[in-house]
C-alpha cells in the first residue's frame, strides 16, 4: 500500500464517521466496523505478549517438575558410534549412538544405547540425562529454550491476528464499495431518464 491510498483511505474513514450529508448508513457502519478492527489488531500487540507470558509461566512449571525427577549423569561410551543417516524428500539429516555405561542412584553400573555427539570416541564421557529409574530421557528445557518458545507464541499470535485483521477490513471495505457502487447505479437509473428529459 503506497502513501496516496493510505491517505485516500484515511480520508474516507473520517468522512465516513464525520457529519457528510453524502455518506451513506453503510458508510457509517462499515467505517466503525473498520475502526473496531483496527482496535482490535492495536490490541493483538499486548495480547500476544499475555499469552506468551502464559506460555513461559507454564513451560517453566512443566519443566521444574520434569527437572526434579530426572538428573544429569557423565556416561562412559563403550562401544563405537554407529551413524545413522535418514533421508528426506528435500534434505538428509545424520545422527550418531553407541553403547553407554554409568553409575545409578544404587551404585549398580547401567548400561544402554543413547545419542552420542559427532566427534564421540570409545571410551570417551557424554553427559546423559536420566530419570529416578535411571532410564535414559531427555533434558529438561532450558531457560533458553523457554524464553524462544514463549517468544515464538507471542510471534505467531501478532503475525495471524495482524493478517486476520487486515483481511477482515479487506472485506468489509470491499463489500461496502460493492454495496454502495450497486446503489449508486440504482438511483442513477431513477435519475438519468429525468436528465434526459430536460
Amino acid at each position: 500500500m503506497d502513501g496516496n491510498s493510505l491517505r485516500a483511505d484515511v480520508r474516507w474513514l473520517a468522512h465516513a464517521l464525520g457529519r457528510n450529508p453524502l455518506r451513506r448508513g453503510l458508510d457509517r457502519v462499515a467505517a466503525f466496523a473498520i475502526l473496531v478492527l483496527l482496535g482490535a489488531a492495536v490490541l493483538m500487540v499486548p495480547a500476544a505478549i499475555a499469552a506468551g507470558n502464559a506460555n513461559y509461566a507454564e513451560a517453566a512449571r512443566e519443566a521444574a517438575v520434569a527437572a526434579s525427577t530426572r538428573r544429569p549423569v557423565e556416561a562412559v561410551v563403550t562401544s563405537a558410534p554407529v551413524v545413522h543417516v535418514i533421508s528426506g524428500a528435500e534434505h538428509e539429516s545424520t545422527s550418531y549412538s553407541a553403547e553407554v555405561s554409568w553409575t545409578g542412584t544404587d551404585g549398580r553400573a547401567h548400561v544402554n544405547v543413547a545419542a552420542v555427539p559427532a566427534k564421540t570416541v570409545l571410551g570417551g564421557k557424554v553427559r546423559l540425562w536420566v530419570d529416578t529409574a535411571d532410564r535414559i530421557t531427555v533434558a529438561p528445557p532450558s531457560e533458553a529454550q523457554l524464553r524462544a518458545s514463549a517468544g515464538a507464541v507471542a510471534f505467531e499470535i501478532v503475525v495471524a491476528g495482524e493478517l486476520l485483521c487486515a483481511g477482515l477490513i479487506w472485506c468489509v471495505r470491499g463489500i461496502a464499495d460493492a454495496c454502495a457502487e450497486r446503489a449508486w447505479n440504482r438511483e442513477w437509473e431513477i435519475v438519468e431518464p429525468k436528465w434526459l428529459e430536460h
